[in-house]
């Protein structure tokens, strides 16, 4: 309700993002009930904001239960573009846990479901996370697919957007090679993410910059770069993203002809925040730390 004071807002109030960190089992509870209940205005209203969470903080199966309980009742309440935005967003949990073919199929409902709504906004989101699902196998659909994105954004005069757009059009142009033009595109990108104050995403743009000048040969630029985004990354407590850099930096610094202990603080970390967030990719960073 609109005059019902905000807590977060109050002199002493919690953080927004702890507060979602130390509930998050009690909210999911609350979901679980009000799914029970048939309360599907409730529940995918609650799903589509608790996601907030999981976008710093991986807990890939409590993220994924959310989504599937959000998607069924944006389908059941007939509201197609919640559904859209729902399952276009459970692709990311079922593609961090390895799920590649049920992730595809969830992004299929989700076009369809955008085309129904006819929002341009939301069909440019789509076409985002799917190009995101095609940088796991076809770079060069994943290209089409964030170019897509970028011209509906621009399209609706939405600058975030095409901003994001651009920083994963960078990430799947220097997967295709083209390297010299995703540095362009990528720092073009995190100049219009820090317009729009995004500072979580221009860190990802910065780290992004550091992989393509490790594949152009610039190692010493590539760990600066990536070094920074680290940094930012963590002090902005998107762990998920930060451990990302980490790996990066482990991979790069190892090639460079460092001692191994050198690269050894990065995958520690790494894989501290892996296993907190319940990823596959914990057992392989504890397997790689193991056979130093």
């Amino acid at each position: 309700m609109a005059d019902t004071p905000d807590p977060f807002a109050s002199p002493g109030g919690p953080a927004p993002l702890e507060w979602l960190e130390a509930e998050r089992t009690n909210i999911l509870q609350v979901l679980r009930a009000a799914s029970q209940r048939q309360l599907h205005d409730v529940v995918w209203k609650l799903a589509e904001v608790f996601t907030v969470l999981f976008l710093h903080h991986r807990h890939l199966a409590m993220w994924r239960e959310c989504l599937e309980l959000g998607a069924a009742a944006a389908a059941a309440d007939l509201m197609p573009a919640a559904e859209a935005r729902l399952r276009s967003l459970l692709s990311r949990p079922l593609l961090d846990l390895g799920e590649d073919d049920r992730a595809r199929a969830e992004l299929e409902a989700a076009v369809s479901c955008a085309e129904i709504a006819d929002h341009v906004v939301l069909r440019a989101s789509v076409q985002e996370f799917l190009g995101r699902y095609w940088d796991r196998a076809d770079p060069a659909r994943a290209i089409d697919a964030y170019t897509r994105s970028l011209d509906l954004n621009r399209r609706a005069g939405e600058a975030r957007g095409a901003a994001i757009a651009a920083y994963f059009l960078g990430c799947a142009q220097d997967a295709h090679g083209d390297h010299a033009d995703a540095l362009t595109t990528l720092r073009r990108a995190r100049e219009e993410l820090l317009d729009c104050s995004d500072a979580r995403m221009a860190a990802r743009a910065t780290a992004a910059i550091g992989t393509v000048h490790d594949h152009l040969g610039d190692t010493q630029e590539a760990l600066r770069a990536l070094r920074e985004a680290a940094r930012t990354l963590r002090d902005l407590d998107a762990t998920h993203y930060e451990a990302q850099a980490l790996v990066r930096l482990a991979d790069i610094t190892e090639r460079s002809g460092a001692p191994r202990s050198a690269a050894r603080p990065y995958l520690v970390r790494a894989l501290e925040i892996h296993e907190a967030g319940g990823s596959p990719e914990a057992r392989r960073l504890r397997e790689r730390l193991e056979g130093e």
